[in-house]
């Protein structure tokens, strides 16, 4: 596997822009130092770079396009093989899946119209078991 870190963003409040950085410092414990969601099982959200380019490129929007914004764009992992409590390594931080496989919800355009929501499956989110700084270009491995 060749994964890398494509891109990295802060959110500093909620409903807030993103604010996309070429290195971030992970907390152990608490997620991305400055970003709004610390804390808890979601510290930190990740996302594969192809579903972020779908995303971009669908015509019909699905219910979560607008609300799931991730942290971490990786280019090169397949999030279907990832499960909970899988471990990535990523720069000099080591991140813990803590809730992988979003689910979709019933009123979403896409559901209704019968179409595959591809951010279902390979979206998840992690928790920082060991911190420390990460940077665009890194490579992920998962252990």
């Amino acid at each position: 596997m060749n994964a890398k870190i494509a891109s990295l963003t802060r959110y500093t409040g909620k409903g807030a822009a993103g604010e996309t950085l070429s290195e971030v410092n992970l907390l152990e414990g608490i997620g991305i130092e400055g970003d709004v969601h610390q804390g808890g099982e979601r510290q930190i959200s990740l996302l594969s770079a192809d579903i972020r380019k779908w995303i971009d490129s669908c015509k019909e929007k699905g219910l979560c396009f607008k609300k799931f914004r991730e942290n971490i764009l990786i280019d090169g992992v397949n999030f279907k093989e990832l499960t909970n409590n899988s471990r990535l390594s990523i720069g000099e931080a080591v991140l813990s899946i803590s809730m992988g496989k979003k689910h979709c919800y019933d009123e979403c355009d896409l559901r209704l119209s019968g179409l595959e929501c591809r951010l279902t499956g390979n979206s998840v989110f992690a928790v920082v078991e060991h911190g420390g700084t990460v940077r665009v270009g890194d490579t992920v491995t998962i252990e």
